[in-house]
């Protein structure tokens, strides 16, 4: 379920609005939380105007962005109760977009995550810092993320193309009532969307044509139309110019994507042979190993579904590992923020208890490279080892050293180790100025049942906390010499 949503509110007597952005669990990232505040922007007609958020708070289990009393829209709202001025209202988000500052749209290839947008009640929006939108990763659901990210989400997409690509998407949600690439059997079948032009929606003739065409535009074809020496944003003039003169009427209700086949003949046949299509490419991707190999080895490394199927089938890089060496390298992957070495000696059946902290630590990594061109994690053994130097400022130190694995009984290991993990402690201007120095220990039971050493369970034992150590930081733009 999507759990973007607004309310009115009252907090030490002043009117706020609260944009509910999840579940009140788990810690929100301090790294993102120090330093200046950045603002959200208003657009109404010629005028930019900043809203600066008051705080994020946790109240009756929900977690909230509260700031300025304003009369907002989530913008899943364009299928909906803004669905009737849906073409009027792109317009005037496209235009707010190329009112802007450069640089504060920052659309990831090309996109923008959905839940920066926000329609002010008669006229404008309001659109949140990308600063902000990092923060709420930490919160939103999976179906939030699905919900304003990933359903827009088109291979073969040109970035500078990518705005109004997913702004005729957003025509086709608001036609429709779902996104155009929202079903799996769409994805699974080339993200061949069900065409407007069969009428199902009821809109104009014209337009339907032009939205299907621009969502099946190559990516030569995208780069013939729009030119990459402008930004995706500036680019949108592209799409006011090609939308300027069509009419907005839908005609039918929407429905949901599991009921449009009952919308004509033409949309059931179109649904009912993508069905088969999809169906067929799931059954390859799991069937097509027999097949493959019945005929021959060459074919199936040769193919796409039976390079999946053969890589799957063969055994982990740690194969020619003894059972010591297995347990010492998932320490050394997990040093390396790498889940997919991590789980690489795992059977099936096994759960890495430690797959959270990891993939948090390398999705913030990952954010801030896209955005800042810095990789905010430090590696604590190498730290260590340089004689704990002075760290960039505003960067983390994690990772596991003094690592003891010992031999226990019936193929069981225990790893006792000290883990460095980033404390809340921060300075005067806002940065993480401790880390917290955890003594751990951990069981791991290790299985030969496939002619290798593999992890079959892994058992956190003990976790201490037995101290903090002060860091030292520097600005990222300086050097620092000794």
């Amino acid at each position: 379920m999507d759990n973007i949503s607004i309310c009115q509110t009252t907090i030490h007597g002043k009117k706020m609005t609260s944009i509910c952005i999840g579940e009140a669990s788990g810690d929100l990232p301090l790294h993102l939380m120090t330093g200046e505040k950045a603002v959200g922007l208003i657009v109404h007609r010629d005028t930019v105007e900043p809203w600066l958020w008051e705080a994020i708070r946790d109240r009756d289990g929900k977690r909230y962005i509260d700031g300025p009393a304003l009369p907002l829209i989530p913008f899943v709202e364009l299928s909906k109760s803004l669905r009737n001025e849906a073409l009027q209202r792109l317009h005037q988000l496209a235009t707010a977009f190329m009112k802007v500052p450069a640089n504060f749209i920052r659309p990831s290839g090309g996109m923008i995550e959905t839940w920066r947008i926000f329609f002010l009640e008669k006229e404008g929006v309001l659109i949140l810092p990308v600063e902000l939108s990092q923060i709420m990763l930490y919160s939103v659901s999976e179906e939030t993320k699905f919900t304003h990210v990933s359903r827009y989400m088109k291979p073969d997409t040109e970035p500078p193309f990518g705005l109004c690509h997913q702004f005729s998407q957003f025509l086709y949600l608001a036609c429709a009532g779902f996104a155009p690439y929202e079903a799996p059997d769409v994805r699974e079948d080339h993200f061949r969307h069900l065409p407007l032009s069969t009428g199902f929606s009821g809109i104009d003739a014209n337009l339907a044509q032009w939205i299907d065409h621009t969502l099946s535009m190559e990516p030569k074809e995208q780069r013939e139309t729009v030119s990459a020496a402008y930004s995706a944003e500036d680019n949108l003039t592209w799409f006011l110019d090609s939308t300027a003169t069509f009419r907005w009427d839908p005609q039918y209700d929407t429905v949901a994507w599991e009921d449009v086949v009952e919308k004509s003949p033409s949309v059931g046949t179109f649904v009912q042979q993508q069905r088969k299509r999809a169906d067929r490419r799931r059954f390859l991707r799991r069937r097509g190993a027999l097949l493959a190999t019945i005929a021959l080895i060459s074919i199936l490394v040769l193919t796409t579904v039976g390079n999946m199927v053969y890589d799957a089938l063969q055994p982990p890089y740690t194969a020619s590992m003894s059972a010591y060496e297995v347990v010492e390298e998932f320490f050394s992957s997990q040093n390396n923020l790498d889940l997919t070495k991590m789980d690489a000696s795992l059977t099936r059946s096994a759960r890495n208890p430690f797959e959270t902290e990891v993939s948090s630590l390398f999705v913030n990594t990952k954010v801030r490279q896209a955005y800042e061109g810095f990789n905010a994690v430090i590696r604590a053994d190498q730290w260590i080892a340089e004689g704990r130097p002075p760290i960039p400022e505003s960067s983390l130190v994690y990772g596991v050293v003094n690592l003891d694995i010992v031999a226990k009984e019936d193929n069981r290991y225990r790893a006792t180790y000290l883990i460095y993990y980033p404390s809340a402690e921060p300075d005067e201007e806002g940065f993480p100025t401790t880390v917290d120095v955890i003594e751990r220990v951990t069981d791991f039971q290790l299985t030969q049942d496939r002619g290798f050493w593999q992890i079959e369970e892994i058992t956190p034992i003990e976790a201490t906390r037995i101290g903090v150590e002060k860091l030292t930081t520097h600005p990222r733009d300086l050097l620092i010499v000794d």
